[in-house]
């Protein structure tokens, strides 16, 4: 069906880079210095001496290069030559004409999809994705003061995904804005009347986990911990774990014993 107006273009139209004759029959195709490769022969329209030259028998195409004949001398002049891209192939797309309506429904799958390139940004609302996860322990006893909530020292990693808990301050800081399970425990080795669990959040009391209190001391003291949500910012916002003890007791370090995890479980609406 004919068109009204302008009929709609295709291929990739270019004036190649002048070229100065000489005693030779190969010359190198330019376009804006760099080497221009035409489809084939067909694709160039060649003036010479003022003469269009006729693709496939006047010249011919290797590579990035034109083939006339025979051989050129310097008073012949190759008035222009233009490339009209092959106009049964849609060719590069220039930048900015490529939006969601050329791509076919289904057309891009996982397997061109870098991993580097899917990050928890572009991720819907909601979608937890593989954010930041990790499990430390205790790896030697140490005592909770008596009466003081003091900071489990939990300073050996089992894993760290995303390098977000640091061993030295005890910290867990993810790097990704979310809804975060924290918990943990640690083990008393001698009896209690009293014992806590709490997350701090940017240093401040969050939410206790556990509390333990007996009316005497138990002769088989049971670990004191749990679990709640936190959510973080992904920026600043960071979580520690802190114990209380009536009295000061010795805390034991094992990894089965006396512990802190902590993961993502949605990212927020």
């Amino acid at each position: 069906m004919p068109f009204i107006g302008q009929e709609p273009l295709q291929g990739s139209f270019h004036k190649l880079d002048a070229i100065t004759t000489s005693a030779t029959a190969t010359y190198n195709l330019l376009l804006n210095g760099g080497a221009f490769t035409p489809g084939s022969a067909n694709q160039l329209l060649v003036s010479l001496n003022g003469v269009i030259q006729s693709p496939g028998s006047s010249f011919t195409i290797s590579g990035s290069q034109i083939i006339f004949s025979s051989a050129l001398t310097s008073s012949d002049s190759i008035d222009f030559i233009m490339s009209y891209g092959d106009v049964l192939n849609a060719g590069v797309p220039s930048d900015g004409t490529v939006n969601t309506s050329q791509l076919a429904n289904d057309a891009v799958h996982s397997a061109k999809l870098a991993d580097a390139n899917v990050t928890q940004a572009k991720l819907a609302a909601g979608v937890a994705g593989n954010g930041p996860s990790f499990s430390a322990y205790l790896n030697a006893s140490f005592t909770i003061s008596s009466a003081t909530h003091t900071k489990l020292q939990f300073e050996t990693e089992e894993w760290d995904t995303a390098s977000c808990y640091d061993t030295s301050t005890y910290r867990f800081t993810p790097n990704v804005a979310g809804y975060y399970m924290i918990g943990g425990h640690f083990q008393p080795q001698a009896s209690y009347t009293t014992g806590t669990t709490q997350v701090y959040k940017n240093g401040s009391a969050y939410r206790v986990l556990h509390w333990n209190q007996h009316a005497s001391s138990v002769a088989s003291p049971a670990p004191v911990g749990g679990q709640t949500l936190v959510y973080m910012n992904g920026t600043n916002d960071y979580v520690e774990l802190y114990g209380f003890m009536a009295t000061a007791k010795i805390v034991e370090g094992a990894s089965d014993w006396s512990l802190s995890q902590g993961h993502m479980v949605e990212t927020p609406e």
